[in-house]
């Protein structure tokens, strides 16, 4: 219900904007669906979505394989976390988009380095949020499961990861949005399909309907992937 609403907004607003301008380059957002939906894009269509989708679980479930156990390390060994810190420190605030051209020699211009840009964007922020949940559970925690002789893995699985899923899960949906935006730019490049490589194309082809059908996709591709997170989300700590 709460998406239907923030939807209607948008499309209130954008037939406001396409009726002010009344240009081609806004078209109407009734136009952008019936294109949608006609037969020979709807295919299409499809494919761009299909791999686009494909990128962004790929090379998100890679950066959070790294950046949990990594964060349940660096939050829990003093010493490792006094020299691996400082360097994720000095990494994080650069443009992770400006090593696209290092992914693309390194690994090629195929989904390769696309997959492995994301998976870097990905594991910084959820690395450093998962190593500050660890650090803040409570010491009283802590000491009564060694006081009960909880083996390590009893003490990940009943104390540790309890503590920090929530915090994993809000990285993620933070990281999703900027994994969207840079899967975009990814698929601007070197690319054939992909949503990115389909608004690109229409724009230089001055085709404006497809090139705001491709954003309307990509904007429905982000908004479930965070309807995901949150199914996921409640499901898991509600347990």
């Amino acid at each position: 219900m709460k998406y239907g609403k923030g939807a209607l907004l948008v499309t209130l607003l954008w037939y406001i904007v396409a009726a002010g301008i009344r240009s081609p380059i806004v078209p109407m957002p009734h136009a952008v669906v019936l294109h949608l939906c006609t037969g020979q894009h709807i295919g299409v269509f499809s494919i761009h979505v299909l791999a686009s989708l494909y990128r962004i679980i790929i090379g998100v479930s890679l950066g959070l394989s790294v950046a949990i156990p990594v964060g349940f390390i660096i939050g829990r060994k003093k010493i490792v976390d006094n020299l691996v810190s400082p360097m994720l420190y000095l990494l994080f605030p650069l443009p992770k988009i400006a090593f696209l051209p290092v992914f693309m020699v390194l690994f090629g211009i195929g989904d390769a380095s696309k997959i492995t840009l994301i998976a870097v964007i990905v594991f910084f922020p959820a690395a450093l949020s998962i190593r500050d949940g660890v650090k803040q559970i409570s010491t009283e925690y802590l000491e009564l499961a060694r006081a009960y002789h909880l083996t390590p893995k009893q003490m990940l699985r009943h104390i540790l990861w309890p503590a920090v899923l929530p915090r994993i899960c809000s990285s993620v949906r933070i990281t999703v949005g900027i994994a969207l935006s840079v899967l975009f730019i990814n698929e601007s490049y070197a690319a054939s399909h992909g949503l990115g490589y389909a608004i690109m194309n229409s724009w230089v082809m001055a085709q404006y309907t497809s090139m705001y059908a491709g954003i309307v996709l990509l904007s429905l591709l982000g908004l479930l992937l965070y309807w995901v997170i949150d199914l996921v989300e409640h499901r898991v700590i509600q347990r």
